[in-house]
């Protein structure tokens, strides 16, 4: 029990740590380097584990996946490609109540953060032509743009759970796109169809497809690689990065494109992670967790849901909950329904989160109140949680 309070004393500094503001990549090193000296490391063996965590393959594939992919999201924003993914839908959604989906759909298969606030002013005059609340407005726009986090191959979270689990993303991203299908279904059904919409608006179908195919083919590139062709997402993340570089190689801005791409505290953030993992491995505190659960007789799946969870809540991080709970519930991951269960909780733990940073801009952005948000928030959430709860016993 003494090593599981080492634990829970790691934890609490983390996650201190990032509520009193601090980069979310600094409170996890420092999360890391407390745990190694808890269990008895001493300063020299912390220096050698980081050196080694640092270089070691999976390590440096992460980092590369995501400076390919912030990169790409750059050269997106410089060559106007998220005005014509705007206009795009608008022509291939008039009616007005989709466009409010398909927008923030769309802005979130670009992994960024605050994604949610470049999607609000999209949706900003459709929604005032649907004469709706605040509250409404927010969680619409919040709801789709987390819609792909499940299972869209771009996002870090999954790049990190499938580094974690050795599982490669295609497989991941595969299992999962069932809850992806779930929530864009709750969404419709709870949020969309009772929006009272009486336009009638007739979009261009054929200028919107071809609108969209050029504003999202580097996209497309990576999901064929990655997920059709099964090629290791590095490769893809690369091959989609190059393909949105070259062709307007002349007119861009590359030192913008380098600077966006390589972010030293994304890099850190990563290395910290990884960090994490390594010090829990090689401590033997990753075995902590499953022995008192044996002792305390705790049921098992009950440590999958809140462990997640609670990271989540507290941090409102995709990439935090997995990077920090994943390492530790490992010995628990015997089978895939257990990880989707780890994943969704984690998920639902952000969604409702008070510091996730795309509920919060959002809210402030339409003047929002945060407890109607919530109230109209809950259903959808819950009943999302509690499918994908019966998903995940389906693929038992």
């Amino acid at each position: 029990m003494i090593e599981v309070l080492k634990l829970l004393i790691t934890f609490a500094l983390v996650i201190t740590l990032i509520r009193l503001k601090l980069h979310v990549g600094v409170s996890i090193f420092a999360g890391s380097v407390l745990l190694g000296i808890l269990f008895g490391l001493t300063p020299l063996e912390l220096i050698k584990s980081f050196y080694y965590s640092s270089i070691a393959w999976s390590t440096v594939r992460l980092i590369l996946i995501i400076v390919f992919i912030m990169g790409m999201t750059n050269v997106f924003s410089q060559i106007g490609y998220l005005k014509d993914m705007e206009k795009a839908i608008k022509e291939l959604f008039p009616k007005a109540k989709y466009s409010l989906a398909m927008l923030p759909a769309l802005i979130g298969l670009m992994p960024m953060p605050a994604g949610a606030l470049v999607s609000a002013p999209m949706i900003e005059e459709v929604a005032n032509k649907l004469n709706l609340k605040p509250e409404e407005k927010t969680v619409v726009n919040y709801w789709f743009r987390h819609v792909w986090e499940f299972s869209w191959p771009m996002y870090q979270a999954i790049i990190i759970a499938s580094a974690i689990l050795g599982i490669a993303v295609r497989e991941f991203s595969i299992k999962m796109s069932p809850l992806t299908i779930l929530m864009i279904t709750i969404g419709y059904l709870l949020l969309l169809r009772p929006i009272k919409d009486e336009t009638s608006e007739i979009g261009n179908k054929k200028e919107g497809a071809k609108l969209l195919l050029r504003a999202t083919y580097p996209i497309l590139v990576i999901v064929v690689i990655s997920i059709i062709l099964g090629y290791d997402m590095v490769y893809g993340a690369f091959v989609g990065f190059l393909s949105a570089l070259l062709p307007h190689f002349k007119k861009l801005d590359r030192k913008q494109i380098l600077k966006h791409g390589v972010q030293p505290k994304i890099i850190f953030l990563l290395l910290a992670l990884m960090y994490f993992k390594y010090i829990l491995q090689i401590t033997g505190a990753v075995n902590t967790l499953p022995k008192a659960i044996i002792q305390l007789n705790l049921p098992v799946t009950f440590v999958i849901i809140l462990t997640p969870f609670i990271v989540g809540l507290m941090t409102g991080i995709s990439f935090a909950y997995v990077g920090m709970s994943f390492p530790l519930l490992l010995p628990f991951f015997t089978s895939f329904d257990k990880i989707a269960l780890a994943y969704l909780s984690g998920f639902i733990g952000i969604l409702f989160s008070p510091v996730h940073l795309c509920l919060v801009f959002s809210a402030e952005y339409y003047k929002a109140e945060m407890g109607k948000v919530y109230r109209k928030l809950l259903v959808p959430g819950a009943v999302l949680f509690l499918l994908g709860v019966m998903y995940t016993a389906l693929i038992r």
